[in-house]
């Protein structure tokens, strides 16, 4: 390919006139991200000053990296064939595996790299990098994402950053460290799905996504539909390759049953409608409050409404201290404000019974002694209902359950309680599967709320009217 044979859309040439220091490309497969990205990096490398001279390329391994932007007829190497010197082999070349582009003001070297390959991806971002192009971020260790995103950051002149990606898991770091931070471009086009995801809160990073019905001018409709048809609809794969936005993984418990809800605002809730407030607590390992793939300690507000008809998942909170003193302080801080927005309903906190010294210590410390009590729960229901083998069945029953009202009987009003069940994944025996991370501990809170009242929750089959006002 030449050139003069690309096939420009108003989003593409946007793109290649764009100087944000951070562009992400994501979207659909078949869609010319990896074109438009090698496209613009090229063209960035070319216009690059006479002291800058190093940029890299890392994708998921060398050999996908050299494939996409080297070997492929419409790489950024072969559509500029004529600037570029010999692709070296990195066996062959102390320097590693990388081609030079002969720019305006002298010859720029790329480095390509893997992120399946430590040694080499760390060498190559510890040089001093103009500018740094990762392919596939779904698919990159969170380390690599990190430590390009850093460097650029740190630079003395303007380093630059361009990302493409399929789409991926919501909870990603790559989504919630990077992506969801940077403004969105082309609005209209963005499924709501990751408009409902995006923070924006980095107004010099830009977002661009790519879809099969606008972004594919090369593709026939015969060829577009082929795609369309190639993944399950509703599977992770139609989710991340067809809409080419986030989903959720295969096996995932909880998914397509909450693959429509939408979050709560708690200034929308009807405070008079709730029979009662608790508070559940989860505790976790980790030292590293930034670790999500390690266990948290997590406090949860939830409620039920009048003649427990709902669950509300109202709040929750990451706890940082270790110690029970001042994981008590901590948490008893937080809920405060609930404990006066729900007086007289708040009355009970409930603690995972496995740390017994914990509900001990809380039991006799609590600012709230003789008004709220604090009990341990249990994580199984075997107690309450012996048909139903785990805590897992127990909510995904409610759930399904809630198929004969006009809305669910749960209502979410926490960001974090409602990302973790998307992505719980289900164990052999239909329950949750236990990954031990943080997500598992939101989770369990949300458990200890479900368990408490449970004889109470099943026995209600009222239905009501679809009446926001009465449902919260």
């Amino acid at each position: 390919m030449t050139f003069d044979q690309v096939i420009w859309t108003e989003k593409m040439r946007a793109i290649f006139a764009d100087d944000a220091p951070v562009i992400h490309l994501c979207g659909a497969m078949g869609t010319s991200k990896t074109l438009v990205g090698g496209l613009t990096f090229f063209d960035r490398v070319m216009n690059a000053p006479a002291n800058v001279n190093q940029f890299a390329i890392i994708g998921v391994s060398s050999v996908l990296a050299k494939r996409n932007f080297v070997d492929k007829a419409d790489s950024l190497y072969n559509i500029h064939r004529g600037l570029c010197s010999e692709y070296s082999d990195g066996n062959k070349d102390a320097a590693g595996s990388h081609f030079c582009i002969y720019g305006k003001y002298g010859k720029k070297i790329v480095y390509i790299a893997g992120a399946d390959n430590k040694a080499s991806y760390q060498n190559i971002l510890s040089l001093d990098l103009g500018g740094i192009l990762l392919d596939e971020l779904s698919a990159l260790h969170p380390d690599v994402i990190r430590e390009a995103y850093g460097r650029v950051q740190r630079l003395a002149y303007p380093g630059w950053l361009i990302t493409t990606t399929n789409g991926g898991n919501p909870t990603q770091e790559f989504y919630t460290e990077l992506v969801n931070h940077a403004t969105v471009m082309f609005r209209d086009t963005v499924p709501k799905i990751e408009l409902d995801e995006m923070v924006e809160d980095r107004p010099s990073e830009h977002y661009y996504h790519f879809n099969l019905q606008d972004d594919c001018p090369h593709k026939t409709p015969e060829q577009t539909a082929r795609l369309v048809n190639s993944y399950p609809v509703g599977s992770f794969y139609h989710y991340s390759k067809i809409l080419g936005c986030r989903g959720y993984a295969e096996g995932a418990l909880y998914a397509k049953l909450l693959g429509g809800v939408q979050l709560v605002n708690f200034a929308d809730l009807n405070l008079n409608a709730f029979e009662e407030v608790v508070a559940t607590v989860d505790v976790g390992a980790s030292v590293n409050g930034e670790d999500d793939s390690k266990s948290h300690t997590i406090v949860a507000l939830g409620g039920y409404t009048k003649q427990y008809h709902r669950v509300v998942a109202i709040a929750s909170k990451k706890i940082n201290s270790i110690e029970h003193r001042d994981i008590i302080t901590e948490a008893e801080a937080w809920l405060y404000s609930y404990w006066l927005k729900f007086y007289g309903k708040f009355k009970t906190i409930l603690i995972d019974k496995a740390d017994y010294k914990l509900v001990s210590t809380w039991q006799n410390h609590s600012r709230w002694r003789g008004k709220v009590s604090v009990l341990g729960c249990v994580k199984t229901d075997k107690w309450l209902c012996p048909d139903l083998p785990t805590r897992a069945s127990i909510k995904c029953q409610l759930m399904m359950q809630s198929k004969q009202y006009p809305t669910s009987r749960i209502v979410w009003c926490d960001e974090q309680m409602l990302k973790a069940h998307r992505q719980i994944l289900e164990d052999k025996d239909g329950s949750e599967l236990d990954q031990a991370d943080v997500w598992q501990d939101y989770a369990d809170c949300f458990s200890y709320l479900i368990l408490w009242r449970l004889a109470k929750i099943l026995a209600d089959a009222t239905r009501r009217p679809q009446n926001k006002i009465q449902f919260y």
